[in-house]
C-alpha cells in the first residue's frame, strides 16, 4: 500500500493529523489533494486553500471540480463568501457529467449563498437538496441540511424553527460524532440569542467534549468561543474571559480572522459590563478591523452596535448615532435580525 492509500485511509477515519504526516513530501496530485483535504479537515483554511490550488495546476478531468469545490468551503469558512461562490459556480460547471459531485457542489453553493447574506435564494435550495436526500433516505445529507437551515432560522430571527431543525441534525448525524457536535453548537448559539443561557451551556459542554480530544483546532475554537459567549451571558464574566482567551490562541493559530472578530467583540462586551468603557471600544474597533474584508455580516453590525454604545458613554453622541443608525439600516439591507440581538 502507498503512502497516499494509507492517508486516504487515515482521512477516512477521521485522522487528518497523523495523514498530514505521512503525507509530508509527497508530490503529485493525490499526494497535494490529499493535504489540502487534511489541512481543511484541521481548520487550517489558508494552507488547505493553497494546497488545493496547487493540485490544480495538475488536475485532469473532474478532479479539477474536487479542488474547487474544496477551494470554495475553505473560502466559506474564512469569511470569503463572494469568492466562495464563484468557485462553487466554477466545480459545478467542471463537474458536469459527475451527478454526485454535482449535488456537493450545489450543497456548498447554498451555504456560501447563506454566507453572503443570500437567505431565501439559500433556503430554496436546501429545501430542494432535502426533498433528494429524504427520497434517497441519505440520512448524514439530511442532517447537513437541517443544520444549514437551523442557521438560516436564527439569522432570521425564527428561534423555534432554528431550535427544531438543530435538532433534526442532531437526529439524522447521530452516527457522525463531529456532525453532532456541529448541530449541538447549532442548538448551542440559538438557544442562547433566544434567552435559554441554561440550555446553550449545556449543548456547549456537549459539543466541547466531542472536539476536545480530536484534530480539530476549528471545532475546539467554536467550542471555547461558544461556550464564552453563553457564561458571558449567564453572568459568568471570569470563566468566559478565560474561555475567549483559549479560543483566541486557537483561532489565531488557524488565522481564522472573522472569528477572532467574535472573541474581540465578546471580549469587549465582558469589559464593559465591567465598566471599562474605552477599554470595550477599542476591543469593538480591534473586532471591526477583524471582519473587515469578509462577508461576515452579523459580526460587523454587531461590533458597530456595541461601539455606538460606548461612543454613547463616552459623550460622542453625533458619531454614537452614526454607528448605531448605519447598523440598523445594513442588518435590514441583508435581512438580518442582528440589531435586534443587543441583549446578548
Amino acid at each position: 500500500m502507498t503512502k497516499t492509500e494509507k492517508a486516504k485511509r487515515l482521512l477516512d477515519a477521521d485522522k487528518p493529523s497523523p495523514a498530514l504526516k505521512l503525507l509530508d513530501g509527497q508530490g503529485g496530485f493525490e499526494a497535494r489533494y490529499l493535504k489540502a483535504e487534511a489541512a481543511r479537515m484541521l481548520g487550517r483554511f489558508g494552507p488547505a486553500a493553497a494546497q488545493y490550488e496547487s493540485a490544480r495546476k495538475l488536475a485532469r478531468g473532474g478532479q479539477n471540480a474536487a479542488c474547487l469545490l474544496g477551494l470554495a468551503k475553505c473560502l466559506r469558512a474564512s469569511g470569503l463568501a463572494v469568492r466562495a461562490i464563484a468557485a462553487c459556480r466554477a466545480a459545478a460547471k467542471a463537474a458536469r457529467g459527475d451527478a454526485q459531485l454535482q449535488t456537493q457542489c450545489e450543497l456548498e453553493l447554498a451555504l456560501a449563498l447563506r454566507a453572503r447574506g443570500e437567505l431565501r435564494p439559500a433556503m430554496k435550495l436546501l429545501d430542494a437538496l432535502f426533498s433528494r436526500f429524504a427520497a434517497e433516505k441519505d440520512y448524514s445529507a439530511m442532517g447537513y441540511v437541517c443544520w444549514a437551515r437551523g442557521g438560516i432560522y436564527r439569522l432570521e430571527g425564527d428561534f423555534g424553527r432554528s431550535i427544531a431543525q438543530f435538532g433534526l441534525s442532531a437526529k439524522y448525524s447521530a452516527g457522525d460524532r463531529a456532525a453532532l457536535g456541529y448541530a449541538w453548537f447549532g442548538l448551542g448559539g440559538v438557544c442562547r440569542v433566544a434567552g435559554d443561557v441554561a440550555s446553550s451551556e449545556k449543548y456547549y459542554r456537549m459539543a466541547e467534549k466531542i472536539f476536545r480530544g480530536s484534530d480539530d483546532a476549528f471545532g475546539k475554537a467554536y467550542a471555547s468561543c461558544g461556550l464564552a459567549n453563553a457564561l458571558r451571558q449567564k453572568g459568568d464574566l471570569s470563566a468566559a474571559l478565560r474561555l475567549y482567551r483559549k479560543a483566541d490562541r486557537l483561532y489565531s493559530g488557524i488565522g481564522d480572522r472573522p472569528d477572532l472578530g467574535f472573541v474581540r467583540w465578546g471580549i469587549g462586551n465582558i469589559l464593559l459590563k465591567r465598566g471599562a468603557v474605552k477599554s470595550a471600544l477599542a476591543e469593538f474597533m480591534k473586532a471591526r478591523a477583524l471582519f473587515s474584508g469578509s462577508d461576515e455580516k452579523r459580526g460587523e453590525i454587531l461590533s458597530r452596535l456595541s461601539a455606538a454604545q460606548c461612543l454613547y458613554l463616552l459623550g460622542r453622541k453625533p458619531r454614537a448615532v452614526a454607528e448605531y443608525d448605519r447598523a440598523v439600516a445594513d442588518a435590514k439591507s441583508c435581512g438580518l435580525c442582528a440589531y435586534l440581538e443587543t441583549f446578548t
